[in-house]
């Protein structure tokens, strides 16, 4: 992370009374920014984000363990490049140096070389970078690392796995860590340790008294690009008399609790949690509904969140798991739940729908499933994160959790989508994880008859999940400071400030040759060549459409004299609700818009969103 120096602007003296009060700050030990922890993964309770490499299972265990308790074991290799893995890229930044390292463990009977290891992009091509080798022996615990590895320059989408050099043996993964300067900023973070207190005024001090000569972006609390006594006078404030947090005191001892399920069963709820991420949010609603104040609870995905190939509604697993929260930590009738599953749609219409469908009804817990639905490409990339990003930023402060679901043949969006998880530190519910962990048979335990749905089966465990999830954000050992957005995105949240508007609040509306329907959509099917015309204040629109994979036509989009066609004639539709960018530009302003046929096909238009 590039750090902020505002040199010619420092204030190059403090007045003795302002050094007088801060100085009892020296007390506290300055830590340097590259001792900064960006990830220590013990396995204690997760799979700690790691997936499995190539043909690789990865599951925690308690059979063998580095520190504490627990440990990832990695099985099931058919090539030694296969391993375990973890999405790094909101950790770690290209050209950067950290500190690097894991603990393995083999008991082969014999020494094992192993490596821990970096695949990134760089201009488009895919490398390979070592970080450690060693040879490992059988049946003790070796750490591989590395204390000055480089991130190449350009480095793009980097996850660090390990692997061996030539074995396909088992092995155990334990305490790995990566320490470095942070690829996101913190506010009031001054010396880059990814913690806010006085250790960051005493560091903020020492650069304005120009005994530091580079300071983290952070240490700008008030953010107006200017780093001064302002910004340390406003830190030591904000450290001394923090402001006042919710009441979060959670009522049980979830620290002992056991679970009931074993062998199999267990595995598949262990496996089921491919990251915890941070639990302030989860925590304040749960103690929210103890305390007898109302929660609403809303899901938000395609056909499996709306029920599909369950006997009846109350077999679905947001019946089931919506009950469970309301019996477990509800008191009376304050806890009720939102069903917004849409079969056949995906997060870009998701995104679109999210405000009346989820918001209007005030939800503070928003689990989105859209793995299975969504594609790999830039349009469903952005509209998810947008969605997640959407949801983040809403004034009750939701507590946001991802279902990442898989088809019969482990078919599934969780990669790309985790990287949004990460990049966040939001919980990722894994069902491909669970159901490999547990050697679930999709026919006979999890699956409906076909290859995409789950049957009572499955929907009650997927429910499982999400209870075993709350379980384990409410042990004290997994409480998380206060949630912070990060400012840094994936693959981009542009569209996150949109909302669906009426087609007659538009300014200037003119249907043209577009015909109204019974449904409130409007058609255009050779019904002339006049476009539909109307003025947004923003930055773009979205199209909400009727998609199929045949039969359907495109549009022509022109804004102030640039055309953009949009198609409804998309793979992987079934003839309901799509959706895709008119027209974007990142500066708002007044747009003069127009859309008309661009071919004989017919064209279903739903709404219109402005991208605000």
């Amino acid at each position: 992370m590039k750090r902020m120096q505002t040199k010619g602007k420092k204030l190059l003296s403090l007045t003795l009374g302002f050094v007088t009060a801060i100085s009892t700050a020296a007390l506290f030990p300055v830590l340097p920014a590259s001792a900064a922890k960006l990830l220590y993964a013990d396995f204690e309770t997760t799979n700690d984000s790691f997936t499995g490499r190539g043909g690789a299972e990865v599951q925690w265990t308690s059979d063998q363990h580095n520190t504490t308790n627990c440990a990832l074991f990695v099985s099931g290799r058919t090539a030694s490049w296969n391993g375990a893995s973890r999405d790094v890229s909101s950790l770690m930044s290209a050209g950067q140096t950290y500190s690097v390292s894991a603990a393995v463990y083999q008991a082969t009977g014999e020494a094992v070389e192993m490596k821990l290891s970096m695949q990134c992009s760089v201009g488009g091509t895919t490398k390979y970078v070592d970080i450690a080798v060693a040879s490992v022996e059988s049946e003790s615990w070796c750490k591989l690392e590395n204390a000055s590895f480089e991130v190449p320059d350009g480095a793009t989408d980097m996850s660090i796995y390990v692997e061996t050099t030539e074995s396909l043996c088992d092995f155990y993964v334990d305490s790995v860590t990566v320490n470095g300067s942070p690829a996101t900023i913190k506010k009031g973070d001054a010396n880059g340790d990814m913690t806010v207190d006085m250790a960051d005024c005493v560091y903020l001090a020492k650069y304005l008294s120009c005994q530091e000569e580079t300071v983290e972006a952070g240490a700008d609390f008030d953010e107006n690009q200017v780093i001064n006594a302002v910004d340390l006078s406003l830190l030591k404030n904000y450290i001394l008399f923090p402001p006042a947090k919710p009441q979060t005191e959670i009522v049980g001892d979830w620290d002992n609790y056991q679970e009931k399920a074993t062998g199999n069963d267990l595995k598949t709820l262990q496996g089921s949690l491919l990251r915890l991420g941070n639990t302030y949010r989860i925590r304040e609603k749960i103690a929210k509904a103890q305390r007898g104040e109302k929660v609403s609870i809303g899901y938000i995905g395609g056909s499996i969140t709306e029920g599909g190939s369950s006997s009846s509604p109350d077999k679905s697993f947001v019946n089931i798991s919506g009950n469970y929260f309301k019996n477990t930590f509800g008191s009376g009738n304050n806890v009720s739940f939102v069903n917004a599953g849409l079969a056949g749609t995906s997060s870009v219409v998701g995104n679109m729908r999210v405000d009346n469908d989820i918001f209007s009804k005030g939800c503070e817990i928003i689990f989105i499933e859209f793995a299975v639905n969504d594609q790999g490409s830039e349009r469903f990339q952005k509209s998810y994160e947008a969605l997640v990003k959407k949801c983040l930023m809403q004034e009750n402060e939701p507590a946001v959790v991802l279902i990442t679901l898989c088809q019969k043949g482990y078919d599934t969006n969780e990669d790309w989508m985790a990287k949004v998880g990460e990049n966040y530190d939001l919980p990722v519910i894994s069902g491909r994880n669970a159901l490999r962990s547990g050697s679930v048979n999709w026919d006979s335990q999890y699956g409906s008859g076909d290859n995409i749905h789950p049957g009572n089966g499955g929907h009650q465990m997927i429910a499982d999940w999400i209870g075993y999830y709350y379980r384990q954000a409410l042990r004290s050992e997994n409480a998380s400071d206060e949630y912070t957005i990060p400012s840094k995105e994936v693959y981009g949240a542009e569209y996150a400030n949109n909302h669906l508007v009426d087609f007659n609040q538009l300014q200037g509306f003119n249907a043209g040759s577009w015909t109204r329907g019974g449904d409130g959509s409007y058609n255009y099917s050779k019904n002339g060549n006049t476009p539909m015309t109307f003025s947004i204040n923003g930055k773009g629109i979205l199209l909400l459409f009727k998609s199929n994979s045949s039969g359907m036509g495109a549009v022509n989009v022109s804004v102030n004299g640039k055309t953009n066609k949009v198609s409804s004639n998309l793979q992987w539709t079934w003839g309901g609700k799509d959706g895709d960018v008119g027209y974007y530009q990142p500066n708002s302003e007044k747009l003069d818009i127009s859309i008309s046929s661009a071919d004989n096909g017919t064209f279903v238009l739903y709404g219109i969103a402005v991208i605000e």
